[in-house]
């Protein structure tokens, strides 16, 4: 079974990058959005070509599910300036774009390196080794995933919160922006906790800020995921995702605009 980081990492063919979706991957009708997200990423990093550059923010829409085969994706630079590189992905399939993203690369900036702050505080949350890992999610894809809770039980009827540790199973040799793309993406959406039954649900709109790495932590150590839905009308919600390191650092924020099907 390939890796995550397999999986998420095209093939440059041409002008363009293809990529084997493989069954098993599935989040409803389409593959899991953290995998396609992550291989757009890695399109754009591929196509910058320059390590200093780190991913800072992303913005993707997902207008159709992407399904199980190959599809194409096109990189199309919007301006590379003397710092920051602005990209944009496209991902086609059956002749149309089932997903796009702009990634806003930057490298870093000496002259401020003094100059920084987190006024968030991590989650509190037991060791991660303390818990017992969930034994079944329902999800297709979410089998590849380890996740360990401290607050949030779907179909619970509480609050749209949720606090757990979350792993790959085989995430692969490296942990990049593709990385904590597809592990931001892979906890259950809060609203579930509300809920009395399961509904189906998709994400439309999807951004990550990436404020730090992963860099020094245990490879083999899961990260903390925080999240919550405190608005939700007219069949959408909106919900903020976080990832915490073990060592307390903050690794990045998503938000994420979902669509309840009917």
């Amino acid at each position: 079974m390939a890796s995550l980081t397999d999986l998420c990492t095209p093939r440059p063919v041409g002008d363009r990058y293809l990529l084997d979706v493989p069954p098993g991957w599935r989040q409803g009708r389409g593959a899991f959005g953290g995998l396609v997200v992550g291989a757009l990423i890695e399109a754009i990093e591929h196509h910058v070509g320059d390590p200093a550059r780190k991913v800072r923010s992303v913005t993707a829409e997902l207008p159709g599910p992407v399904e199980e085969g190959t599809v194409e994706i096109a990189v199309d630079p919007l301006r590379l300036g003397k710092n920051v590189s602005t990209l944009r992905a496209a991902l086609s399939q059956h002749g149309e774009i089932r997903s796009h993203a702009v990634a806003i690369l930057g490298a870093s900036r000496a002259s401020t390196a003094a100059l920084g702050w987190n006024e968030l505080t991590p989650p509190e949350a037991p060791p991660w080794r303390t818990l017992e890992p969930v034994p079944n999610v329902s999800v297709e894809f979410a089998r590849y995933f380890e996740y360990r809770v401290v607050e949030g039980i779907p179909m619970s009827g509480k609050a749209a919160r949720a606090v757990g540790w979350v792993r790959s199973r085989d995430p692969g040799p490296r942990r990049g922006a593709a990385y904590i793309a597809a592990l931001i993406d892979a906890w259950w959406p809060t609203v579930f906790n509300r809920l009395t039954a399961l509904r189906p649900m998709a994400t439309i709109a999807f951004t990550l800020d990436i404020v730090g790495s992963v860099d020094g932590l245990d490879p083999e150590a899961p990260l903390l995921h925080r999240a919550s839905a405190p608005v939700c009308a007219d069949g959408y919600f909106l919900e903020t995702r976080e990832l915490w390191g073990e060592d307390g650092r903050l690794v990045a924020i998503n938000h994420q605009t979902f669509a309840i099907i009917q």
